[in-house]
């Protein structure tokens, strides 16, 4: 991890400069927060992101591969293209791995990044890797998280629904809209979802079936949202249980996570010094629940009398007051100023670039 203090001092007058020169922008939204998200990205790029990578020492793929679908977001936003070059080498030397590796949460989240940016053949290459973890064998169906093939859990599945409701709205190929079925019928009856407030625990206890009681993280309130949406757009007969389980699930994300109207805090985040235990894949979460949230509300235009959309500038807006440091750095502590806790590093500038763009999706 770079020293805050050093990350300043060493791209501050480059950083200031891009948002000084910046074009005009063509297609705008919420204009603070897309200012803001442009030196954000200037700064993760310009930092971090070194001979066409970010440092996989230091962040793993998945993560990478949700950095560029924020910089490609953040390009439809501008109506720019200063992005599109990072697909092209930001998976370099990873092929192996996507081939023989472990974990299919990874592949799936590498799935959306291609479809991002309008690689489909890749993004099938892909997904068809994942296609071998499906199984109704163990607790009734779904996929598994990793080959070993000894856990269902939540992020897993709810991506397998989102990036099969996506490549069905980007192929009009009928197999991925029937996946996404599938896995939804399945999935909304596993009982990952808390009976105490619906929110989603972390997986299944693999010998029982049950609920493993684990913790509540941020994005796996989040990744099921876009599933959800597509499920909308596309299945008449989901259409009003996949938008009133959307709202359910977001009502839920606004009264647990980020009550009294305060930034998102993960169970891990502490702005104190003593207690922010959040490890590199924690830091990420935050930012990813908040552009699914934007995308849902993008894909659908359904809210709830503009709750969701103020939700989503809400965070913005404290992603801006708490978490910002010079030169448009971001720390993980978005729900109060910081007091010594706060974590700064590319994980963290990720997430917040994540939230910015979210923010500026919306209307203001």
């Amino acid at each position: 991890m770079l020293a805050f203090t050093n990350l300043a001092s060493a791209i501050a007058i480059a950083a200031l400069s891009t948002f000084a020169s910046a074009s005009p922008l063509q297609k705008r939204t919420c204009g603070k927060y897309l200012d803001a998200a442009k030196v954000a990205a200037s700064s993760l790029q310009s930092t971090y992101f070194i001979g066409g990578q970010y440092d996989r020492a230091q962040q793993w793929v998945w993560i990478s591969a949700n950095d560029n679908f924020y910089l490609r977001q953040l390009d439809e936003l501008t109506g720019e293209n200063t992005y599109s070059n990072v697909i092209n080498t930001v998976f370099a030397g990873w092929d192996d791995w996507f081939a023989n590796g472990g974990s299919y949460d990874d592949l799936l989240w590498v799935v959306i990044s291609y479809l991002k940016s309008g690689n489909v053949d890749l993004a099938k290459k892909y997904y068809d890797y994942v296609k071998v973890a499906e199984d109704s064998a163990t607790c009734g169906g779904g996929i598994f998280w990793s080959k070993a093939r000894d856990y269902k859990n939540a992020v897993t599945n709810e991506l397998y629904i989102a990036a099969s409701g996506y490549m069905y709205d980007v192929t009009k190929e009928e197999k991925y809209l029937k996946t996404a079925q599938d896995t939804w019928a399945w999935f909304k009856n596993s009982g990952m979802k808390s009976a105490d407030n619906g929110l989603y625990n972390d997986g299944l206890v693999t010998a029982t079936c049950k609920n493993n009681g684990q913790t509540q993280w941020t994005y796996n309130q989040g990744v099921i949202l876009v599933g959800l949406a597509y499920l909308s757009k596309y299945d008449p007969a989901l259409a009003d249980e996949a938008i009133n389980q959307a709202f359910g699930i977001m009502d839920a994300v606004i009264q647990t996570m980020a009550s009294n109207n305060n930034g998102l805090k993960e169970s891990c985040d502490s702005a104190t010094a003593t207690s922010n235990n959040c490890n590199s894949d924690q830091q990420t979460f935050k930012g990813i629940l908040m552009m699914y949230m934007a995308w849902f509300l993008q894909v659908t235009g359904r809210d709830s009398n503009g709750k969701y959309a103020d939700f989503v500038k809400n965070q913005g807006d404290k992603i801006m007051a708490n978490a910002v440091g010079p030169a448009g750095f971001y720390s993980n502590v978005w729900y109060a100023p910081n007091q010594g806790g706060a974590i700064w590093n590319m994980q963290t500038q990720g997430s917040a670039l994540g939230g910015l763009v979210a923010a500026a999706m919306q209307n203001c």
